[in-house]
């Protein structure tokens, strides 16, 4: 018999009626009449329950997937007190949520997205969407991008709990540190003048409870009279809004505009059009005097607007040309002194031919002593055309001496043109130092950049390596700000090294003998400092052919005296005083217990760890799976103290600035994350939100960890979700599907939504499907033989418990675990449908193949990466045939479904037509869905959900003895593409 949870639970209303009948009928004869209105009592409950149940649980199908919403971009004020979070549909317009913690109150605004907390806890700003149904019409209409409703601008009052708005946002800002003014770029013609004031869009109160939730916005009356179309400008109105006097200022025609940390000046550029020439304007807006100054004005383009972080010292770029690519100086004011240019190219340490450029980011020194700015090779000249079209040829011209292949040159051509090197102007000593150049093109800066010392690294002698090696190697230097001297430190490293947060030391690890190092700078000498320590530092679960990874940093302490580095479970703190000896902070309590520990700071502006308080760790327990959080303090002999742990997954937590309220999610397979709110102990926990009750009204299921043995008798993991209503004397169908290692994920959440590539897990158990996910260890040069025995095994443990229904077995699998489907069903006939989406079926062709994505050559993915051959295709001829489906497909029996998608970037789409041609040619029942200029896991939500129903209807088929669809009887002509679906159940 077998099981379908799609079919209504059992009915024993009968049978209680007749037990009903038989009691009440007995108790009547023998005068029981107290204890038999007791019994009737008991039965109506029961039969009325009975009733309830079968008639509640529903099953999930793509029709209701629209009712299950995300719950995304929450934050927490800095006071603690307020949280605000999206709940968004798959399809529609979303909510923005905010919580007041002291009252537990909620309010929400309508399509308002990307929320920010002032830092006062004054007010949240927020952006809102225009109505789905109104982009979606706009689109139907074919209005373009720059045509479709434009985004507003909310400010939340939280004292006063109303709503200002204003409409066509561009951006806003406020400051970090003083909040009272939110800044913010309208459209040109967002506003309508009165006088010398301007009004916001709407101010609304908002009401204390969801249901009488005001409507915030009106209507405004649309000029319908025709107008010349405009070219695009990126000039716009700013707005400067204090929300407690509800007092706006503007200011017309400005490019740019920043805001200092405190508070305390807004600057920003004016930028006027003119037939002869364009005019630049920089001002500042004092927010105390509420006074704007003009501090410097110029024929010509201003940009790149920097203040510090108190507004007493401004830089910007200038550029008299009136080119499209110009060449800039850069310009200096203080609030003691006028704008004045400090860097021209006539600069004594400006590099010839060269001048200060306009891409980067440009930033002051945290103690304001340094600016920093990138420079770059005079643009070239702008190609004038004298050929029409048809007198140009059009060529890629591939050289084997290029360093990257034209692909990845394309790709990154545009990069590549506004390439820049960072520099450092000292502005008490009015010294320009170059740090970075096109030998050393790459150079990091410590201290927020108060540090006199960086790293630079160029990778440039080793580029042509990314064809063939998974590992980027680059030469590492020491580079001194004060003179811009470079000192290389490590040649062709294979990992990125660390700076102390002084500059006094650098950390770096070594994959040739896998051990951290310690170079001091000005010992200038090397030493090993986890070589004798009696564990390994390196990924122990790496087995791909190529060097392991560390397991890594997880930062230095103060002072430069020691830093902190993670082995498998442990936390190891290594002084840098070369004397006292490496201690594990949490006290070997993860090697016995198997469980990691990791570092999580909860400071977002820490530049090292204080070792000095209790530091918060994540923990996971590799033999229970269990997650949590406990914490520990180094100078204390104790054991790490237990915070919270569980059979969840929890999220990194989020803790208020200005006091000790964490805000966190945690889940499992049953239970959406929602929000937690906690002390930073994690007690007096809160669950603020629930994004999807109606869950409860669907069939779910349940996953449990599984533990098996190979042939090879290796011991092996994996998960097994049942159906809700599992019973383990019914036979159900089941599905395998795997891609590499997948039993640490027992704790996550699915929820029901289109497929990008894979089955959805909550759909297909709703539907009476057993899924298995095994785990896949692997060797050098056997990738398939060892899937095959890692699932062949697994699938043989599952089915002998009973359940299984061993003739309704199917495989699905996506981009790896497409491929292994695609093998697999070369070497057995055990499985009666497969899908295998962007599968390899020919690693010849495909090692010589391009990544689109990246514009580089696939060999390396063979070579060292996850295909895990571990040599060329000359040397491994014979491991590369052996291990591609496409030398077997007469060996294939099992009806195959595939996906390959003719813009995916990873997998060529030509390694599906290879291996569909051929069995095809064998007369072979196979099918091949290529979604027109899709990527490898589909990004358009229209072919997600074709895909969800095709690749449903196709395993209903074969494991579940439904009709198929026209479409895999009939397939779809061209002729009739984007008319039929082919959906219909032919019976």
């Amino acid at each position: 018999m077998q099981f379908y949870a799609d079919k209504k639970p059992r009915d024993f209303s009968g049978f209680f009626i007749f037990l009903y009948y038989c009691l009440t009928k007995y108790l009547y004869a023998t005068q029981n009449l107290h204890f038999m209105k007791n019994i009737i009592f008991f039965f109506v409950v029961i039969f009325l329950s009975s009733i309830c149940v079968a008639q509640q649980k529903k099953t999930i199908t793509p029709s209701v997937f629209d009712s299950w919403k995300d719950l995304e971009n929450q934050t927490i004020s800095d006071d603690g007190n307020w949280i605000s979070y999206e709940i968004n549909p798959q399809k529609g317009d979303g909510i923005l949520y905010i919580y007041h913690r002291l009252n537990s109150k909620i309010d929400s605004v309508m399509r308002g997205y990307d929320a920010k907390f002032s830092s006062n806890s004054d007010f949240l700003v927020f952006k809102i969407k225009a109505p789905y149904d109104t982009i979606r019409k706009a689109k139907l209409a074919k209005k373009k991008a720059d045509d479709l409703p434009k985004d507003s601008i909310g400010i939340w009052i939280l004292k006063t709990n109303s709503i200002t708005k204003f409409p066509k946002l561009k951006s806003f800002k406020f400051a970090k540190e003083n909040s009272k003014h939110i800044t913010f770029l309208l459209e040109k013609d967002a506003l309508i003048k009165d006088s010398s004031n301007i009004k916001p869009k709407d101010t609304t109160t908002v009401s204390d409870t969801l249901k009488k939730q005001t409507t915030i916005e009106k209507s405004k009356k649309k000029d319908k009279k025709t107008k010349a179309k405009k070219k695009k400008e990126d000039n716009g109105t700013l707005v400067i809004f204090n929300p407690a006097l509800q007092k706006t200022t503007h200011y017309d025609e400005v490019s740019e505009y920043e805001i200092s940390e405190n508070g305390n000046i807004i600057s920003y550029i004016l930028h006027k059009k003119d037939t002869i020439a364009d005019s630049s304007f920089v001002f500042i807006y004092n927010t105390q005097t509420e006074i704007s100054k003009n501090i410097y004005k110029n024929k010509g383009t201003i940009k790149k607007i920097t203040p510090d972080k108190n507004g007493e010292q401004i830089c910007f770029i200038y550029s008299s040309d009136t080119t499209k690519v110009k060449a800039y100086n850069l310009f200096y004011w203080t609030s003691k002194s006028e704008a004045k240019c400090i860097i021209d190219t006539l600069n004594s340490s400006m590099k010839k031919n060269w001048c200060v450029s306009e891409n980067g980011d440009f930033y002051f020194s945290q103690n304001r002593m340094k600016f920093f700015f990138y420079t770059a090779p005079f643009p070239e000249k702008e190609f004038k055309d004298s050929l029409t079209e048809d007198e140009k040829y059009k060529l890629d011209l591939w050289s084997w001496t290029d360093t990257l292949l034209q692909p990845n040159q394309l790709k990154n051509i545009e990069k590549d043109k506004k390439k820049s090197f960072l520099a450092v102007y000292f502005l008490k000593k009015q010294k320009m130092v170059q740090l970075a150049s096109d030998d050393i093109p790459f150079v990091t800066t410590t201290l927020k950049g108060d540090g006199n010392i960086g790293i630079g690294y160029n990778y440039k002698p080793y580029s042509k390596y990314v064809s063939w090696i998974t590992d980027i190697f680059r030469d590492v230097y020491i580079v001194d700000f004060l003179t811009g001297n470079e000192k290389l430190f490590l040649k062709k490293a294979q990992s990125i090294a660390s700076i102390s947060p002084n500059g006094n030391f650098v950390a770096w690890y070594n994959k040739a003998d896998s051990t951290w190092n310690l170079f001091s700078i000005k010992e200038n000498t090397s030493m090993p400092v986890t070589k004798n320590l009696g564990v390994n530092f390196w990924d122990e679960d790496h087995d791909v052919p190529s060097l392991p990874d560390p397991y890594g940093l997880a930062g230095w302490s103060k002072d430069d005296k020691s830093l902190l580095i993670y082995d498998r479970f442990d936390i190891w703190q290594i002084s840098t005083d070369n004397k006292t000896k490496p201690e594990r902070i949490t006290k070997n309590f993860g090697r016995k217990n198997k469980t990691k520990f990791r570092y999580i700071e909860l400071d977002k502006e820490a530049l090292w760890i204080n070792t000095d308080k209790n530091l918060l760790l994540k923990t996971y327990n590799e033999d229970s799976k269990q997650e949590g959080f406990y914490s520990v303090k180094i100078k204390s002999k104790d054991e790490p103290k237990k915070l919270i742990i569980g059979d969840y997954k929890f999220s990194t937590p989020q803790l208020s600035k200005k006091s000790n309220v964490l805000l966190w999610r945690k889940c499992n397979f049953n239970i959406y994350p929602n929000l937690c709110i906690s002390t930073i102990d994690f007690k007096d926990e809160i669950c603020i939100t629930n994004a999807n009750p109606q869950q409860t009204n669907y069939f779910w299921g349940s996953v449990e960890l599984v533990k098996w043995k190979t042939n090879n008798n290796e011991e092996l993991e994996g998960l097994l979700y049942k159906p809700e209503n599992f019973n383990s004397a019914q036979k159900c169908p089941m599905i395998v599907y795997f891609y590499e290692k997948n039993s640490h994920t027992i704790h996550n959440h699915y929820t029901p939504k289109p497929s990008k590539s894979v089955i959805n897990f909550p759909e297909y158990l709703s539907n009476g499907y057993l899924i298995f996910v095994p785990d896949i260890k692997y060797k050098v040069g056997s990738p398939g033989q060892d899937a095959y025995d890692a699932i062949m095994s697994g699938t043989d443990y599952i089915v002998s418990k009973g359940f299984v229904n061993e003739k309704k077995i199917g495989l699905q699998g996506q981009s790896w675990g497409g491929y292994q489907v695609a093998y697999l069903v070369t070497r057995t006939n055990r499985f009666c449908a497969a899908m295998a989406g962007a599968a390899v079926s020919n690693m010849i062709s495909a090692y010589g193949g391009i990544r689109w994505t990246s514009g580089n050559s696939r060999m390396m993915q063979y070579e060292n990466g996850q295909s895990r051959i571990g040599g060329t295709l000359w040397e491994k001829k014979d491991l590369y045939i052996e291990n591609s489906p496409i030398f077997f497909a007469d060996k294939i029996q099992t009806p195959l479904l595939m996906m390959n998608n003719d813009a995916d970037g990873a997998v060529p789409w030509y390694q599906g037509i290879e291996l569909f041609t051929s069995l095809r040619r064998l007369e072979k029942p196979v099918w091949l869905l290529n979604y027109n200029g899709d990527d490898h896991n589909l990004k358009r939500r229209a072919n997600s959900i074709d895909l969800d129903i095709r690749m449903k209807q196709f395993f209903d088929h074969y494991l579940k003895d439904e009709p198929a669809p026209k479409w895999m009887i009939e397939g779809i002509p061209a002729m009739k593409k984007d008319k039929e679906n082919g959906y219909d159940l032919v019976k």
